[in-house]
């Protein structure tokens, strides 16, 4: 329930992520920087982080943010990667946080989908 001083409205990104070098997509402490460093010049509030190796290969990882999330899931052997985030009010925009996630991990293709949500 609000109490009038803030609107529920938000924007949402879903990445499919390919063609990016494996190495990368299991360095999950390279990927985990990015992250974070692509959500604090977006402004958002980094309140955490959860990180998870898997065995052979892959990560998980999920931010949380004082606006809500971001979180990404590899698979190195196949190339691909699947990024996520969430960001309530008008001011910070996800998907300029993707691109320069991007940016700084060499990732080669992905289709994007975003979506405006509570408005």
């Amino acid at each position: 329930m609000s109490d009038g001083s803030y609107l529920a409205y938000g924007r949402h990104v879903i990445v499919d992520i390919a063609e990016t070098p494996a190495a990368i997509l299991d360095d999950m402490d390279r990927l985990e920087q990015a992250l974070v460093s692509a959500a604090v010049a977006e402004g958002v509030t980094v309140l955490g982080t959860l990180k998870h190796a898997f065995d052979p290969s892959g990560v998980t990882i999920l931010l949380l943010l004082a606006e809500s999330h971001v979180s990404l899931h590899t698979y190195p052997e196949e190339g691909k990667a699947f990024f996520d985030a969430f960001t309530c009010g008008a001011r910070h925009e996800p998907l300029r946080l993707f691109r320069r996630f991007a940016a700084m991990t060499a990732v080669r293709g992905y289709k994007i989908l975003r979506c405006e949500r509570g408005g």
